[in-house]
């Protein structure tokens, strides 16, 4: 698991409170700014939020679920489920469903998943739900219909909230800082081109391989599915080419089981009474009209849940786990194996820094947006001066060259030092060396980097490229500084 570097979190920390600082300063400026500074300030004043997207049926409201650890994502009704819902920590549970001419239908919610929107779904926006659940405080999550969906109009609602929505300031209540991105399967060019029409990057975008425990001949293979599913993802995440950060196996039924209270004595003692099986007698427990004739005292109503509850590789690879361990130790188990762990470590350990470098890229770009205007110009210039101008935002620059290289020149030879800049803490971290390296040998990398840097100026170089080469150039400084204090 990573933990999040302190520095990260003192830049988050300063970050935050300067972007407050400059959504206030924005609203001083008059009448004109007041409404684009009240929706920025709700998007620098919530916590991070990430959208999970991918094609229909790729287990998407099973991981919302997993990730909020309760079962709040609709799926019993259709018109829900293919609506977008934004899902925010708040008291009392209601739902506001914002429909496309601005009127906001409230719903209560009296601790169950929406099964109403109370207006036809093609009227409809999004969905924002207020749930008091612990988890949303720290962590905002957007579930999307799809991406590649059997219908355009399920496609269309989650490109207008994720694509659209981001040049649409009075949309800022519905931007995403981050992406989980599900596929099980090699992915689709019209996939690829969805992640790169986002405006994420690596750092920002993690990827997931769905369903991983049926991967393969599936749990009553030869092999285990996880660990085929493992060495795959490697594979789907350089198809993606660059769109991911990383690539995480993912069995949903487990995670969202093991989070959501499903794990009982019950259900662990159930599934203890499986151990003795050999793989023939268990595939013919699963196969059975009657299971009592395998196991005595089966009914199929109790394998049949607790099918539904941990699934089949919950059956072959839990059922020692739940003899030897118990409930306690079943769930633990299914956490550490169905990938949720892992997953959630990146979401809210390693991603939580660079979803704020993104969402201060957002209010920069607002900022250049509202410079156009002749009438509020020179007071957003002043805002915008101050603000690029601290310390704290040379790492946003910095990122911002980096998203823009990404976009335009996805191959660019400064894309790997460009990362390291970015990920690193210290100067050997930000040249791509170890912190083993020695003061000389660092400073001898950044001596080389530098000159490489002003070489290429003299080659042909995008308008993005050389904003990059220009920011690296200073992190280069920055970092050579650094070693000679």
């Amino acid at each position: 698991m990573n933990a999040p570097h302190p520095v990260h979190e003192q830049n988050t920390e300063a970050l935050d409170v300067l972007l407050r600082q400059s959504v206030d300063a924005l609203a001083r400026g008059g009448p004109q700014l007041e409404t684009p500074a009240s929706e920025l300030r709700e998007m620098v004043t919530r916590p991070p939020r990430v959208a999970v997207i991918g094609r229909l049926k790729s287990g998407k409201s099973t991981l919302v679920n997993a990730l909020t650890e309760s079962r709040i994502a609709a799926t019993g009704s259709l018109e829900c489920t293919m609506a977008v819902s934004v899902y925010d920590e708040g008291a009392p549970a209601r739902a506001e469903v914002v429909g496309l001419d601005g009127k906001v239908t409230a719903i209560p919610l009296a601790g169950e998943a929406l099964t109403d929107l109370q207006r036809p779904l093609d009227e409809v926006d999004f969905v924002r739900q207020f749930i008091p659940i612990a988890r949303l405080s720290t962590l905002g999550i957007i579930d999307t219909p799809g991406t590649a969906t059997l219908t355009v109009e399920n496609e269309a609602r989650t490109r207008r909230t994720l694509l659209d929505g981001t040049r649409d300031t009075k949309r800022a209540s519905s931007w995403a800082d981050c992406v989980v991105f599900l596929s099980d399967s090699a992915p689709r060019e019209d996939e690829r081109s969805f992640l790169s029409e986002l405006g994420m990057t690596p750092l920002t975008t993690v990827g997931v391989l769905s369903r991983a425990d049926s991967f393969g001949p599936g749990a009553f293979g030869h092999h285990d599915p996880l660990e085929m599913a493992q060495h795959y993802a490697g594979r789907i995440a350089a198809q993606l080419g660059g769109h991911v950060g990383t690539m995480v196996p993912l069995s949903g039924l487990m995670a969202e089981s093991a989070l959501t209270g499903r794990i009982t004595e019950s259900v662990a003692r159930d599934l203890a009474d499986l151990a003795h099986l050999d793989r023939e007698d268990l595939i013919d427990f699963v196969e059975a009209d009657d299971p009592g004739i395998v196991v005595h005292g089966f009914t199929s109503e109790n394998r049949d849940y607790l099918l539904d509850v941990v699934g089949e590789y919950g059956l072959v690879y839990g059922r020692g786990v739940a003899a030897q361990q118990g409930a306690a130790g079943l769930l633990e188990w299914m956490r550490a194996t169905s990938g949720i762990d892992y997953l959630t470590s990146v979401i809210t350990q390693t991603m939580p820094y660079f979803a704020m470098l993104q969402r201060a890229v957002r209010v920069v770009d607002v900022l250049d947006s509202l410079a156009n205007a002749p009438e509020t110009r020179d007071h957003v210039l002043w805002v915008q001066s101050i603000l690029e101008s601290q310390p704290a935002m040379r790492d946003v620059m910095l990122y911002r060259s980096f998203k823009n290289t990404v976009s335009d020149s996805p191959d660019s030879v400064l894309i790997p030092r460009l990362l390291a800049a970015i990920q690193g803490i210290t100067p050997a971290q930000k040249v791509g060396l170890e912190d083993t390296a020695l003061p000389e040998e660092v400073t001898a990398a950044l001596r080389r980097e530098l000159g490489d840097l002003r070489e290429l100026a003299m080659t042909p170089l995008s308008a993005a490229e050389d904003d990059a080469r220009e920011r690296l150039i200073v992190a280069y400084q920055a970092a050579w500084n650094k070693i000679a204090s």
